[in-house]
C-alpha cells in the first residue's frame, strides 16, 4: 500500500517536472526560432514588413479615428454655436412663462441650464446700409451666464435691459460700418395699423457692445436685445416666449436629457410644448460623419489585415524552411501540440510588438500633433492647414481611449487568428517522410 502510494506520488513529481522541462525547452526553441541570425530565421524581409506593417496600421488609424474624431467635435461646436442643446417650443407659437419656470424647477433637471428667449427674424439698418438678422430677446444676466458668452464682448458691454440697448456681431458691425454706441434700427416683417396704412414695425436701438464668438455665421448674423424689446416688437404679453433654450452638459448625451423633459412635461400636461434637440435639427449631417466614420475605420483595418497575411506566409516559408529541425524534434518525443505553440508564439510576439509600437507611436502623434504640424510647416515653408479653407488654424485631434483600446484588441485579434493557419501546418508535418526525404 505504501509502495503504491509513493509510486504514485513518485510519478507525479516525474510528470511535474517533466511538464516543467518541456516548457522551458518550448521557450529555448521559440528564442532560437526568433532571434535566428540564419538568412532563414524569422527575422527576414517578409517577417519585417509584417511588424512594420501591423505597427503603422495600428498607429495610422489611431492617428486617423483621433483627427476625425476631433474634426467631429469642431464642426458639432460649430453647429451648435451659441445655439442650445435642447430647445422647447409651443405649437400656438407662445410660451407661458410660468410654465418655463415649473419646467426649470424640476429636480431631476437641475444640471440644466435654461434660458428664456423672444426670438424673431428682422432687419438692422445703419445709414443706407441694411443686413437681414437673427434677434434674440433675453435678460442680460441670463445671456452672461450663457456658454461663458461675458468673455466673448470685445468691445464695450452688454445691454441693459431697462434700456433700448443691443449688442451686435464684430462681422456684422463690420459689414455695416458701425460701431459702438451709434444708433441703429430694427424693422421686423410685421406691420402696424395706422390712418397712413400699414407700416413696418421698427424700434430704434444703441448699440452698447460688440461680441465675437469666432464663427462668421453667428458674428455676421445675431443680435441680443432685452426681453421686453424683443416682446413689444411682437406684440407679446410680459409673462409670454416663444423659445426655452437648454443647454447640457455634454452635447453626445443630450438624448437622455430628453427622456427627463419629456417626462417632465408630460407630468406637467404642456401638451402644446414639444423638444427639439441639436440632433434634430441637423439628423442628415449627423448620419453623413457617421457613415464616413465607419468607412474610414474599415478602410484603415485592412491595412492591419494586409499586415496580417504577411504574419501568414512568413510563417508558412518559414515552417517549411525548418521541416529537418520539427522533424528531429519529433522523433525526439516533442507533441505537436509543443511544435504548433512555439510557432503560434513566434507570429503572436509580431503582432504584440507591432501593436504596442504602433499605439505608442499613434497616440504620442495625437498629442504632439500642432508641434508635427508647425514643424512641416516651417520645413516645406508652406501653410499646410490654412484657416481659410477648413475654418481651423490647427488640426485638431481628440483621442478617445476606448476606442484606442479596440483598436489594440483588433489588431492582435488579426494577428493571432493569422498564426493559427500556420501553426497547425507546422504541427502536421511527419517526422518520419522529413527524415526519408532529407
Amino acid at each position: 500500500m505504501v509502495n503504491r502510494r509513493s509510486s504514485k506520488l513518485y510519478y507525479k513529481k516525474i510528470k511535474g517536472f517533466s511538464k516543467i522541462v518541456i516548457q522551458n525547452f518550448e521557450y529555448i526553441l521559440f528564442k532560437r526560432f526568433f532571434f535566428s541570425k540564419k538568412n532563414e530565421g524569422l527575422v527576414s524581409i517578409i517577417s519585417w514588413f509584417s511588424f512594420i506593417g501591423i505597427a503603422i496600421g495600428v498607429s495610422v488609424l489611431i492617428i486617423v479615428m483621433s483627427v476625425m474624431n476631433g474634426f467631429r467635435d469642431e464642426l458639432i461646436k460649430r453647429i451648435i454655436g451659441i445655439n442650445g442643446h435642447i430647445n422647447i417650443y409651443s405649437s400656438s407659437g407662445v410660451i407661458n412663462y410660468n410654465d418655463y419656470k415649473l419646467i426649470k424647477s424640476n429636480p431631476s433637471l437641475s444640471d440644466l441650464q435654461f434660458n428664456a428667449i423672444v426670438e424673431l427674424q428682422g432687419l438692422i439698418i445703419a445709414d443706407e446700409k441694411s443686413k437681414g438678422v437673427f434677434i434674440r430677446g433675453m435678460k442680460s444676466t441670463d445671456l452672461k451666464n450663457k456658454n461663458n458668452f461675458s468673455s466673448k464682448i470685445k468691445y464695450g458691454r452688454f445691454y441693459k435691459d431697462e434700456l433700448n440697448e443691443m449688442i451686435i456681431g464684430e462681422e456684422l458691425a463690420r459689414i455695416l460700418n458701425i460701431t459702438i454706441y451709434d444708433k441703429i434700427k430694427i424693422a421686423i416683417p410685421k406691420t402696424d395699423k395706422t390712418i397712413f396704412g400699414n407700416i413696418p414695425r421698427f424700434k430704434t436701438m444703441t448699440v452698447s457692445g460688440i461680441f465675437d464668438v469666432d464663427m462668421y455665421e453667428y458674428d455676421s448674423s445675431f443680435v441680443y436685445i432685452p426681453t421686453e424689446i424683443a416682446q413689444n416688437l411682437l406684440l407679446l404679453e410680459y409673462s409670454e416666449i416663444n423659445n426655452i433654450e437648454i443647454f447640457t452638459k455634454n452635447a453626445d448625451l443630450v438624448d437622455d436629457n430628453l427622456k427627463l423633459l419629456t417626462n417632465s412635461i408630460l407630468v406637467n400636461k404642456f401638451n402644446n410644448l414639444y423638444p427639439v434637440t441639436w440632433k434634430d435639427r441637423n439628423k442628415n449631417f449627423i448620419e453623413a460623419l457617421k457613415t464616413e466614420r465607419n468607412v474610414m475605420f474599415l478602410i484603415l483595418l485592412l491595412i492591419i489585415l494586409i499586415a496580417s497575411l504577411n504574419i501568414i506566409s512568413g510563417l508558412v516559408i518559414f515552417v517549411k524552411d525548418k521541416n529537418k529541425e520539427i522533424g528531429i524534434l519529433r522523433t525526439m518525443g516533442m507533441s505537436r501540440f509543443s511544435v504548433m505553440k512555439i510557432f503560434f508564439l513566434i507570429g503572436s510576439t509580431i503582432g504584440i510588438i507591432g501593436t504596442i509600437i504602433g499605439v505608442l507611436f499613434g497616440i504620442l502623434f495625437c498629442i504632439n500633433i500642432t508641434r508635427i504640424q508647425g514643424f512641416l510647416e516651417n520645413l516645406f515653408n508652406a501653410n499646410l492647414f490654412s484657416s481659410e479653407i477648413y475654418y481651423l488654424s490647427s488640426l485638431p485631434a481628440r483621442i478617445d481611449y476606448f476606442e484606442v483600446m479596440l483598436i489594440a484588441i483588433l489588431g492582435l485579434l488579426l494577428t493571432f487568428l493569422s498564426t493559427i493557419y500556420p501553426a497547425l501546418k507546422s504541427s502536421k508535418i511527419n517526422p518520419i517522410e522529413v527524415i526519408r526525404n532529407e
